[in-house]
């Protein structure tokens, strides 16, 4: 590239000149990579783009007065005046809404005190108070957040070459900035853009050549002095090197991104639509002299089958999305005789089999020329682990991007399914009521980010916008129509109705495999192995409330609670959540699944990150056949286009990491949160050394581990729905 076209480049981005002092806003701590970029800084893009936009996630804080002295209703005798007054307010405010997201509840006025006051954390005292916390501070006035933008400015610094000199990319920039122009000047008041499109219109389009251009982490040079902040927050998922490894597809069912759905079954009997035969068993390494039914009988084999999500992967597509698709896949998996590690067998991408006979054939013939289109019921053969090598890896993609895509519809089902707690909990719980002190923390956020997930059309470039906007526009919803190979109708649609499966007491029940005989029989299985959370949430609950609850009598006549409970069950509609309470157990069981939902089964692992297995579309319309000569080229093709990855992973990091361990973690709460109380705090340092405990249990297991599970650890569980 000619001096003369960076120096247009220089122009369109508006960027200042090379050694202009840098504004107040860009002198803060280096913890929040305001300093050049990657490697030392040098690169035409670090010069260019000096600090990117200052915009981080999770960093919001405020300094609140403490609790006021808590205590039941029946027994508050002091302020039962302000309490009246407080509870007559809220129930104003926070009202049930039914119609903005139809089969679901969502707050009514998100721009309510508190609503707007549970956005934050909000730490009540000075840093030394007596919250140990792990030992991690995340009540510094300095804490901006991780750095959104960084990773895909360092990603374009490292490709820069290749990027600049695509084809027509002066063109697409100046296209971006006249779009975003002509918004502010049309819709001054309400204009708004959705924050990957400058990803998706100034990145290439096209397919990545190799594996480095689809590495969208971060490689910051090694020999900056603030080289270990910068890349603790851009963790690559530990089997980033291994991404084509047969054992990691395996691995993979067993150690799910999402903890509250188990796709994986045991495979007891055949079905008509996955017409799997010896002859794909024994081509299989390992396999050559089993069988099949035989296995079948001693439980040997497992099923995972997306059937549930056929009907979302032919609804009618969205011809926008840079030609991506989603299978609803079948794999079998098997266990070896004399072993216990799981092995994947074959793979049928779609739920209906291709048939055998002229007819078929020729019709065969004509997909691998066309492709698919709009056809309802996809027909695909099935490929195993000892067919064409290129063929199998296609087949896997299309298994671990359903897998991706399940985990983010997961993830916001069980938002939308826990939105009516906070509603009811504001309107019935004031701030003088023991629950405040303990759930707030565990509360943060979430009414909020599901507000900005489903309604809120980008970011705000000016004015306020509408409170409510399309469903199918919101950060999140609006996002998977350009990012994956669902339609935001579909994607929305699929999410209500995988929260009608919830039940309140059910899936915050930890599944045990030792209770299953054919599951017991997997070595390691850390989706539930690993899980030993319930029993120290509900000794740190049941502490707590026997600090004010002296005896059932105490939790019947609390009617702040017994309305709380009723509300959420009548009129929130949260499936299982019980409509009162007779005792404290009965209360220690309710709480700690509330506390158990709002973090541990908010866990959400960084698969779709990883752009080589989890990212939202399997490119390809065309069948994979297991007799084709594929190449690496052709697994590269079913793959996100370069712009589409760089949007995507840059979308992910919203939603799946914390900037360091213990970082508002469960276990954590603010400074000053029980200082109202002191005997809250030899309860809380009981809670906080055996999360610690646990999690050093897991990161010793994870060492013996081929790769390491983090979505059970306490230390990477966020203590709320905050992202």
């Amino acid at each position: 590239m000619s001096e003369n076209k960076i120096e247009e480049l220089r122009k369109l981005l508006n960027v200042p000149e090379k050694g202009a002092e840098e504004s107040a806003s860009q002198q803060r701590s280096a913890r929040f990579f305001n300093k050049p970029r990657c490697h030392d800084g040098y690169s035409p893009l670090a010069q260019l783009l000096q600090g990117g936009p200052e915009i981080g996630l999770g960093g919001d804080e405020k300094l609140t007065p403490g609790y006021p002295p808590v205590s039941l209703p029946q027994h508050d005798v002091v302020s039962n005046m302000q309490r009246a007054d407080a509870l007559k307010k809220a129930k104003k405010d926070n009202v049930f809404e039914y119609l903005e997201l139809p089969g679901a509840v969502v707050h009514g006025n998100v721009l309510c005190d508190d609503v707007q006051n549970a956005k934050t954390w909000r730490h009540r005292g000075a840093l030394d108070e007596l919250e140990y916390n792990f030992g991690v501070d995340d009540a510094s006035e300095d804490f901006a957040g991780v750095r959104l933008f960084e990773g895909t400015i360092a990603y374009v610094e490292k490709n820069f070459w290749t990027i600049v000199t695509s084809e027509g990319i002066a063109a697409k920039i100046t296209k971006l900035l006249t779009v975003i122009y002509s918004g502010l000047v049309d819709s001054p008041e309400t204009f708004s853009i959705e924050i990957m499109d400058p990803i998706l219109v100034a990145l290439p389009s096209r397919k990545c050549k190799n594996l480095q251009e689809l590495d969208f982490y971060p490689t910051f040079c090694p020999t900056h002095p603030y080289y270990s902040d910068r890349i603790k927050q851009w963790p690559r998922a530990p089997y980033d090197r291994d991404h084509q490894s047969d054992d990691l597809l395996a691995w993979l069912v067993t150690a799910a991104p999402t903890p509250v759905f188990n796709y994986l079954k045991p495979f007891t009997e055949h079905q008509r639509n996955f017409p799997i035969t010896n002859d794909h068993f024994r081509r299989v390494q390992g396999f050559e002299l089993d069988d099949l039914d035989q296995a079948m009988s001693q439980g040997r084999l497992f099923i995972l089958d997306y059937k549930d999500f056929h009907k979302e992967t032919v609804a009618n597509r969205n011809w926008d999305n840079f030609g991506a698709r989603l299978h609803a896949s079948i794999a079998l998996f098997a266990i070896p005789q004399g072993s216990k590690q799981l092995k994947p067998i074959a793979i049928q991408p779609t739920q209906t089999p291709q048939k055998s006979g002229f007819w078929d054939d020729i019709g065969w013939f004509f997909l691998g020329i066309f492709g698919y289109g709009g056809n309802k019921n996809p027909p695909s053969k099935i490929i195993t682990a000892g067919d064409n090598y290129w063929a199998w890896q296609m087949a896997k993609s299309s298994v671990t991007t359903m897998m991706s895509m399940a985990g983010v519809v997961d993830h916001l089902s069980t938002h939308v399914y826990l939105g009516p707690i906070p509603i009811a909990y504001f309107r019935n719980i004031p701030e003088f009521h023991p629950l405040r002190p303990l759930l707030d923390t565990h509360l943060m956020a979430l009414v909020t980010n599901n507000h900005t997930g489903i309604f809120q059309v980008g970011a705000d470039i000016g004015g306020t916008g509408n409170t409510y906007t399309n469903p199918f526009n919101g950060l999140l919803t609006g996002a998977i129509e350009r990012l994956s190979g669902f339609s935001s109708e579909t994607f929305v649609t699929s999410t209500l109705r995988r929260k009608n499966h919830y039940h309140f007491f059910e899936h915050s029940t930890p599944i045990d495999k030792y209770s299953d005989p054919v599951l017991a029989q997997i070595d390691d299985y850390p989706q539930h192995d690993d899980n030993g959370l319930m029993p120290i949430i509900r000794e740190w609950v049941d502490g707590y409330l026997r600090l004010y609850y002296h005896s059932d009598y105490d939790v019947e006549k609390d009617t702040e609670l017994q309305s709380f409970l009723y509300e959420t069950n009548h009129y929130g509609q949260v499936k299982g959540f019980p409509s009162h309470a007779r005792s404290i157990d009965k209360l220690v069981d309710i709480v700690s699944s509330i506390i158990y939902w709002m973090s541990v089964n908010h866990g959400f692992a960084s698969l779709v990150s990883n752009m080589k297995i989890g990212s939202l579309g399997f490119y390809r319309d065309q069948p994979v056949d297991p007799n084709t000569p594929y190449s690496e080229r052709d697994w590269l093709n079913v793959c996100p286009p370069m712009n589409v990855g760089a949007g995507l992973f840059f979308f992910s990091r919203i939603f799946t990491d914390l900037p360091e361990d213990w970082h508002r973690s469960l276990g954590k709460y603010p400074k000053g949160q029980f200082k109202h109380d002191p005997n809250v705090y030899p309860l809380l340092d009981v809670f906080q050394t055996s999360l610690k405990a646990l999690d050093d249990e897991i990161r010793e297991k994870n060492g013996r581990r081929r790769w390491a599970y983090d979505l059970r650890m306490p230390s990477t569980i966020t203590v709320s729905p905050w992202n």
